[in-house]
């Protein structure tokens, strides 16, 4: 088959030649050629169909003219070219515009969202510190009978108000003997409601007191809270704390049975 097709690619180049020659020959003949024409004359047809019939054998042979440079659209098509493109570009420039615009409406929108947030804030801290207490104590009675009245409010599980009174103790007199009594049953009340994270807080504010006889009695109730959190690791912490620090202490035997259970 490659042999076949080398014979005829042969006889073809053979043919190219003849008929090139016989061109050549005929313009020699006729005593100008397409180069030599004076200006004005144009070139004869029977050469314009030879030049023609070269080209498509050219053509069909596969061969072409590298330095020929390649056929340039019509400056209409040009013109539309660049048409499409601008308007293709002006709509992408329209896309960014609207989504530049609809980011700057969503970044005001959390703003203002933010600033309600912040004002809502403020608004409830400010309640908070200026609501009145729970439980108005009576003028004229002693550190000691209020604080009583305390206790009885704990006992009858009227832990809010007994806080309350417990608060307004601390804020008349924090030097007082029964003070950081005060402050014990004040992690009392929330840890019989259930708030043991609190509760953990306010007992340990008892070792800011001199001298307390409360310090087993909040580090037994640290203990404690800790179990209730489910954070076994603190609890066993503050349990040992107690025997180490208070060894005489009441409670360490109950720390001893809480530990030898976690």
């Amino acid at each position: 088959m490659k042999r076949l097709i080398w014979i005829f690619s042969f006889f073809s180049i053979i043919a190219i030649l003849a008929f090139v020659f016989v061109s050549c020959a005929g313009n020699q003949a006729g005593g100008y050629s397409e180069e030599g024409m004076y200006p004005g004359e144009e070139l004869p047809d029977d050469q314009v169909a030879g030049s023609s019939e070269e080209d498509e054998v050219l053509r069909l042979l596969g061969i072409v003219d590298e330095d020929e440079p390649p056929a340039e659209k019509p400056v209409t098509e040009q013109q539309d070219d660049q048409q499409v493109l601008r308007s293709e570009i002006g709509r992408l420039e329209n896309e960014v515009t609207e989504k530049d615009q609809e980011l700057a409406n969503l970044r005001q929108e959390l703003e203002q969202k933010e600033q309600t947030i912040q004002q809502k804030e403020q608004a409830l801290a400010t309640a908070r510190s200026s609501s009145a207490p729970a439980y108005p104590m009576p003028t004229g009675s002693s550190f000691k009978s209020r604080y009583d009245e305390g206790l009885r409010l704990y006992n009858s599980r009227r832990y809010n108000e007994a806080i309350a009174v417990f608060d307004q103790l601390l804020a008349t007199d924090s030097n007082n003997s029964l003070s950081d009594n005060c402050q014990y049953w004040k992690g009392e009340c929330y840890y019989g409601m259930g708030n043991y994270e609190q509760a953990a807080l306010e007992f340990q504010k008892v070792f800011a007191f001199l001298n307390s006889n409360k310090y087993d009695d909040a580090q037994l109730k640290l203990g404690l809270c800790y179990m209730q959190l489910n954070n076994y690791e603190r609890a066993k912490m503050e349990f040992n704390k107690l025997l180490q620090e208070y060894p005489a202490s009441e409670y360490a035997g109950r720390a001893r049975s809480y530990l030898n259970g976690l």
